[in-house]
């Protein structure tokens, strides 16, 4: 496939900061854009020069016929255009979570297999400068045996102030969905996609529910219709007595917002943000900056991406990878709905 016939579903903040910014950046033509309010997909269709504007996805993929197809819509919408695009036979990147459930997301991989696609959740994070420095020395063998692993996505004051993700309808859930499953997706990765065996969690509500921090941010949204979470915190037991830890908020009385990993290992530890090993040095402790450079995530992950669909090279987001990300997030809204621990299969 040497020029790649692509449409990009949805024209909220995933198309518009992630999605399109890098097939530009990579010099990657987009034939049609689809949102069902036509106003921000003409936006975009002008700034990216993108001939085609539709508000019905299907209409889309019939007319289009793509080879490639970005789904950048509310986490429920996934499944029904994610399998219609593969049916239509195009390889598919997904923004994350990939699904509302495993089952959803184990029946979308099938559907990918069946259909000899390829489907790929979006996890930009992956592309970080840091966390792929981090990835290199964890592959070095140098951190000596990971057993603990800490994944932090926490703003200060970071409630969306757009879209869906106040209404679980349509959201299927808050933060944890949102942000938590960036950092959990790095950590699963870094971590060497341990099997999560139990997982213990409280997810909540403390901040989107009250008027005054709605007032706050300009009234983006209906304090008394915010009925997802905006703190959660997971512990998460693996295979081999490793442990993941997961914290996310979209607004706390934290001193900055943090997005970033942390791994121990028994001959070192590291962070992605900022980038750095820690270690004994000749008997003394020592902090190793990383040296990294600057680029764009979202660029990184699209240029892979095109490289995939054109049977370069594997996807770096796996199936398994992905499948236990789910487990993960399954099992943390059913551990604090039910106020246990919950067993993965």
């Amino acid at each position: 496939m040497t020029t790649p016939k692509i449409v990009v579903i949805g024209a909220g903040f995933a198309a518009r900061v992630g999605h399109l910014p890098g097939y530009t950046a990579a010099r990657q033509p987009v034939a049609a854009i689809c949102d069902v309010n036509k106003e921000p997909a003409f936006a975009l269709a002008k700034q990216h020069n993108i001939p085609n504007v539709y508000d019905d996805w299907r209409e889309m993929l019939a007319t289009e016929k793509p080879d490639v197809v970005s789904v950048c819509v509310p986490n429920v919408a996934h499944r029904d255009i994610v399998l219609a695009a593969l049916d239509a036979g195009a390889h598919v990147l997904c923004e994350k979570p990939l699904a509302t459930s495993v089952a959803e997301a184990q029946e979308m991989f099938d559907a990918a297999r069946r259909a000899g696609r390829v489907l790929m959740a979006a996890q930009n994070w992956r592309w970080d400068p840091g966390s792929r420095a981090v990835r290199r020395i964890v592959e070095t063998g140098d951190l000596g045996e990971l057993y603990y692993a800490e994944a932090t996505a926490m703003r200060r004051m970071g409630i969306p102030m757009w879209g869906v993700f106040h209404q679980k309808a349509l959201s299927a859930g808050g933060a944890l969905l949102d942000i938590g499953v960036h950092m959990l997706d790095l950590a699963v990765w870094l971590f060497g996609n341990p099997r999560p065996l139990r997982v213990s969690a409280t997810v909540d509500r403390r901040f989107g529910t009250r008027p005054e921090i709605a007032h706050m941010l300009r009234n983006a949204w209906d304090p008394q219709r915010f009925d997802v979470d905006d703190f959660a915190v997971a512990l998460v037991h693996c295979e081999g007595g490793r442990t993941l830890l997961l914290r996310t908020s979209w607004a706390a009385h934290i001193e900055q917002e943090t997005f970033s990993v942390r791994l121990l290992g028994t001959e070192g530890g590291a962070t992605t943000r900022p980038a750095m090993v820690y270690r004994n040095h000749a008997g003394i402790p020592a902090n190793e900056q990383l040296q990294v450079r600057d680029r764009s995530s979202y660029e990184g992950e699209i240029a892979h991406w095109l490289r995939v669909v054109a049977g370069k090279e594997p996807p770096l987001v796996r199936e398994e990878e992905t499948l236990n990300v789910q487990r993960i997030l399954e099992a943390a809204y059913r551990s604090a709905d039910e106020g246990r621990e919950i067993a993965i299969p």
